[in-house]
């Protein structure tokens, strides 16, 4: 499993007393600012706890501020999910599957920049179109008769070689174009709900092949034999990191406060480290007890009462659901 976190300087440790109004002079309020901050890219395990391996580890660390690291992208991504495969092959000799879980963040839903997309085609056979400029081409799919289909005219045709076809030309190859053709796409891009086949953009974007597209992400850890998910949004509740991060911060914030990014670092790090494997764990099986009573169809309330009841199951069997079911209604 997956976490990306940030923390400041600014929020290291805790600067609070109490004074007498006639102490006001004294206790000027400093300045809030967020100032130099390190962002943590990090794989946790329920067998391990952090994922390293004598003196090889998965985690990156970003120093966010004016002459540092920029931004955690999604290649950086990728380059850090190479060194996590590496290291649990390291473990395992090889001779396990890994299954990565990551939220639903923008750089984890990426794309390869030819991967199939309707988003931005041109509707008309357009020369050098690409996702990215100076990008690759995008890759050819499948016909309903199986055959293939490439999204680009061949390098040796007569007017256009080497162009990209337009959606209606890939549409009309589909079988699929209605008489009169279609718009590009509806005005403003809102389409009536429930008609697919509104615009070309629509059109497509209903196509398996469009909705089967996986993320560039997704495709790397496949392609390494290994499997890879992604928790729905806005449920945190599923994601034991969540919790594990949620206890290396509220430690961070009462540790000692920080007067530079060095020793920020190492207090982050600290934190992070003081959480023991037993508590990660309880926090799995905690993670475990909300999927398991969403799996079998409670509300968000009747999933917390019953792990509060129930903690000691890490799934709970039908006949305590249908317990709970009362326990709740009744109550």
């Amino acid at each position: 499993m997956h976490y990306f976190c940030a923390n400041h300087l600014a929020q290291g440790g805790t600067k609070v007393k109490f004074a007498p109004k006639s102490c006001v002079p004294k206790t000027t309020p400093q300045r809030k600012s967020e100032g130099p901050s390190i962002m943590i890219s990090e794989f946790l395990t329920v067998e391990w706890g952090h994922l390293v391996h004598e003196n090889e580890e998965a985690h990156i660390l970003f120093k966010a501020e004016k002459n540092c690291d920029s931004y955690f992208t999604a290649d950086d991504l990728i380059q850090q999910v190479d060194q996590a495969i590496n290291i649990f092959k390291a473990k395992t000799n090889g001779f396990a599957t890994a299954l990565f879980l990551f939220n639903n963040a923008p750089s984890h839903q990426k794309r390869a920049d030819n991967a199939l997309s309707a988003w931005k085609m041109p509707k008309r056979p357009t020369q050098g179109w690409m996702h990215c400029k100076d990008g690759p081409q995008i890759w050819s799919t499948v016909l309903p008769n199986g055959e293939v289909q490439h999204l680009y005219f061949e390098d040796d045709h007569p007017m256009m070689p080497g162009w990209f076809k337009g959606m209606e030309q890939i549409i009309c190859e589909c079988g699929l174009c209605p008489e009169g053709g279609l718009h590009a796409q509806c005005e403003g891009f809102k389409c009536q709900p429930g008609v697919p086949n509104c615009c070309c953009h629509q059109l497509l974007f209903n196509q398996p092949d469009f909705v089967s597209q996986k993320s560039r992400l997704q495709e790397f850890i496949e392609l390494c034999g290994h499997l890879c998910d992604f928790y729905p949004k806005y449920h945190c509740e599923y994601n034991f990191i969540e919790q594990y991060w949620g206890t290396a911060k509220y430690q961070y914030r009462n540790s000692a406060r920080t007067s530079n990014i060095e020793e920020m670092e190492q207090n982050m790090l600290a934190c992070l480290n003081d959480v023991p494997l037993k508590q990660i764990r309880k926090f799995a099986n905690r993670a475990a007890h909300f999927i398991s009573a969403y799996g079998q169809g409670l509300s968000g309330e009747q999933a917390a009462w019953a792990n509060r009841k129930y903690h000691g199951h890490r799934t709970l069997p039908p006949s305590i659901v249908a317990e709970i079911r009362h326990a709740t209604h009744s109550s």
